[in-house]
């Protein structure tokens, strides 16, 4: 029999984010689940999943679940979170015993306050228990920033191949796969990798189109080819201030070393050729993007807020959106929609009941550097303690527990209010209180690409607006530190060339 490990850590942490991430986060998203407590969780559809899709299957295998945690992106973890999380992998380390192989699935861009490369820590640990030769088998979000320790320390590597991420389970599953025929003896993986000085933020189609899309299509061909295992393309995290920061083309081959280096080094270079069409394109102001949305016939007309993302890392309630979006609400007759987390509003509310009139200060708790709490005087419409739906497949649960949640209205703005941010754009956080967002003329969303998951295929027109934020898409707003030099687009006359 196969004794085959288990694990997953997942957290994207924001270099430039003012909300630092406590074990609370991990406890209070999903938790820190141990040895059966994973296996018990039949619901999640993450790279455990596919890992056990297979290894489930396999007559030979026994799997040893060891730990699963993950937060919402936000800053970075603190030391005492990170020290817990160790402290729970080596528990569950000890009390395995011996294994013969180990599926872990990492984010990629996991960073404590004191362990900049906390993935590449991870495997530290797993090899220090583990030994130097058991195949380790990592599956990677295509957003990692890439380490020569996670390299030197994984046998595999499979990173995602969508963005917004849809193929969780499948890249367990296929990283499940080359490890069962590594410990069967029918492959020998070899991995080669080429790092790229690019440091850009996600095109608005994700892998959907345009030349991101290109450079996806050319290295899933390679599955074709006779000793190919797995290429990824890791297009890196962007808000992210480490020494390794930057693009990585990933190639792994049946033990033929030539092959590997070849085929990364081809990615690589493509991705460099294509810099100049990989920038984003030129965003309005706030103001201007509601102007250009009142143009518009009909609606939805879709509004990001990307340098608020929760998803990459944001607080979720910076308020320069909603204040453009409260003093310029008469030039619209039809609803405007927004969502961001207030927990002490939405008690406020709660307690003031449905039907009354309150006047707080809404946003900019959470984020304290990128913006003011907004003064409001609203009429408390709906109230709701249910959780919503993953309309978008953005988490591991089919359900979202985001507290309570309030609606309030001024005037025609609609604006919904969560005790917990909310990870992805979700339609159901406004029907959850009784409103239809496809109807709306204006929808404010905070998101980078992930509305093409939910509002793409509705949306009238999305307009990107360049609002401040710890996920603004304008690389020269932040201050980097540590991250290498040259580094496209921040040397805009930067050279380069891979080896060979």
């Amino acid at each position: 029999m196969h004794r085959i490990g288990v694990a997953r850590f997942w957290h994207e942490s924001n270099s430039f984010s003012s909300v630092p991430t406590t074990i609370e986060d991990f406890v209070s998203y999903g938790g820190v689940l141990t040895g059966g407590q994973i296996l018990g969780k039949s619901q999640r559809h993450d790279e455990i999943r596919g890992f056990l899709n297979v290894l489930s299957q396999a007559a030979d295998v026994e799997v040893v679940p060891l730990v699963s945690a993950g937060a919402m992106p936000a800053g970075l973890i603190t030391d005492a979170a990170a020290g817990e999380l160790e402290a729970a992998l080596r528990r569950e380390l000890d009390r395995a015993g011996q294994l013969d192989g180990v599926c872990i699935a990492l984010h990629g861009a996991i960073s404590a306050e004191s362990i900049p490369d906390f993935d590449g820590h991870v495997l530290k640990v797993i090899r220090e228990r583990q030994g130097p030769q058991m195949p380790i088998a990592l599956a990677l979000d295509c957003h990692a920033i890439v380490t020569r320790q996670m390299i030197e320390l994984s046998t595999i590597q499979v990173g995602y191949r969508t963005h917004p991420h849809v193929d969780l389970v499948e890249t367990g599953v296929r990283c499940a796969k080359i490890l069962v025929s590594t410990l069967e003896g029918r492959v020998r993986p070899t991995t080669r990798v080429q790092k790229i000085p690019l440091l850009l933020p996600p095109p608005d189609a994700g892998t959907h189109a345009g030349p991101i899309k290109q450079l996806f299509d050319r290295f899933i061909e390679w599955d074709r080819i006779d000793g190919v295992l797995a290429c990824s393309l890791c297009p890196s995290f962007a808000w992210q201030d480490v020494d390794e920061q930057g693009w990585t083309a990933i190639a792994v081959t049946d033990g033929d070393a030539d092959l590997a280096r070849e085929l990364a080094t081809r990615l690589a270079r493509e991705a460099w050729d294509l810099r100049s069409d990989l920038l984003p394109e030129p965003i309005a102001s706030p103001d201007e993007a509601i102007r250009q949305a009142v143009k518009i016939d009909g609606g939805p007309v879709v509004i990001t807020d990307s340098a608020d993302t929760v998803g990459g890392g944001a607080a979720g309630d910076s308020t320069a959106l909603l204040s453009c979006l409260l003093e310029m609400r008469g030039l619209i007759a039809s609803p405007i929609l927004m969502q961001m987390p207030d927990r002490e509003c939405v008690q406020s509310a709660i307690a003031a009941g449905v039907g009354a009139t309150i006047s707080t200060l809404v946003g900019g708790k959470r984020d304290t550097k990128f913006g003011e709490p907004v003064p409001v005087r609203a009429e408390v419409l709906a109230v709701s303690g249910d959780p919503i739906h993953d309309d978008g497949g953005f988490t591991s649960e089919e359900m979202i527990d985001v507290g309570s949640s309030v609606l309030l209205g001024v005037d025609n703005v609609r604006l919904v209010l969560t005790e917990r941010a909310v990870l992805g754009p979700q339609p159901s956080v406004f029907r959850n209180l009784g409103i239809e967002p496809f109807d709306a003329k204006i929808v404010a969303l905070k998101t980078g690409v992930g509305y093409k998951a939910t509002y793409g295929s509705v949306a009238r027109a999305v307009i990107r607006a360049d609002c401040p934020g710890a996920v603004s898409y304008n690389a020269a707003n932040f201050d980097f530190e540590r991250v290498p030099r040259p580094m496209f687009p921040l040397d805009r006359d930067a050279r380069w060339a891979p080896p060979g």
